[in-house]
């Protein structure tokens, strides 16, 4: 039986191993990432209402921002600015209903790239409104978009609200690895960020699976996360044409990429 191994952190798997296993496609959980908050309440210098824009890096940091806010005595401005990367990361603003009161900011869900650059552009004719920034992230991140912000002179505050560390996988993990690997063209990895993948290539070596794994297929929701899987495997253009595919961060395309990728015959 065909195998996917979605990696991403605790509780984000559930809807895609069930939409696999309709189409008779086994997951394995293997969270690459634990990702923990930092804080529980918001310090005075996090409060949402004294900035222009609340900008969001990815879902974690706006739901661990929502936890905590609600653990302190803050509160958004009416119709406040809130930009978030991607329409995945704005989810949890809609679900609480937050939408009818702030103003959203994100790259359509048709939009091919949901990152930074993206966001980016649709910032880019709100700027000369916007002086008091807040950048809600992890402990680690790309600094792109900050340093976009503080080109254009932006009074911009850095808000690390939760971390993330590379899980340590289990040797009953290497053992079930070890047996989908023997066959490794019927295992497709699930990579949704660099680091996630940095984490999964060093628990592959770690359990000396390295050389099975380079046999394997792969599904990046970037193609900054597929760069990272050529460096790290060193792949030749014919072996990324071969073996890795880029598909939007949708809970729908990522299914479709995984399905295309593990039952190629029946796509």
């Amino acid at each position: 039986m065909a195998t996917v191994v979605l990696t991403r952190p605790q509780g984000k798997n559930t809807a895609l191993a069930q939409g696999l296993a309709q189409h008779g496609v086994r997951s394995l959980e293997l969270p690459a990432l634990c990702v923990t908050p930092c804080f529980s309440t918001l310090a005075t210098e996090y409060l949402p209402a004294q900035y222009d824009l609340l900008v969001f890096v990815s879902a974690q940091a706006v739901q661990f921002y929502l936890q905590a806010l609600q653990h302190s005595t803050g509160y958004f401005a009416p119709h406040q600015a809130i930009a978030t990367v991607g329409a995945a990361s704005a989810a949890p603003f809609y679900e609480q209903g937050l939408d009818q009161q702030l103003r959203l900011i994100h790259p359509p869900a048709s939009h091919p790239y949901q990152d930074s650059e993206a966001l980016w552009d649709l910032l880019l004719p709100q700027l000369p409104t916007i002086q008091r920034v807040l950048l809600v992230r992890g402990q680690q991140g790309r600094e792109w978009l900050s340093q976009q912000l503080l080109d254009q002179h932006k009074e911009l505050t850095r808000c690390s609200i939760y971390q993330r560390i590379p899980a340590q996988w289990s040797a009953q993990s290497a053992i079930q690895l070890q047996r989908d690997l023997v066959k490794p063209q019927t295992v497709t990895f699930l990579l949704t960020s660099s680091e996630s993948t940095q984490a999964i290539y060093d628990n592959m070596v770690r359990l000396g699976l390295e050389a099975a794994w380079k046999q394997a297929q792969f599904v990046a929701i970037h193609p900054r996360i597929a760069q990272k899987v050529q460096q790290l495997c060193d792949f030749s253009p014919q072996q990324m044409q071969d073996q890795v595919q880029i598909c939007a961060p949708s809970q729908t395309a990522m299914q479709e990429a995984l399905l295309h990728a593990t039952l190629p015959n029946n796509a």
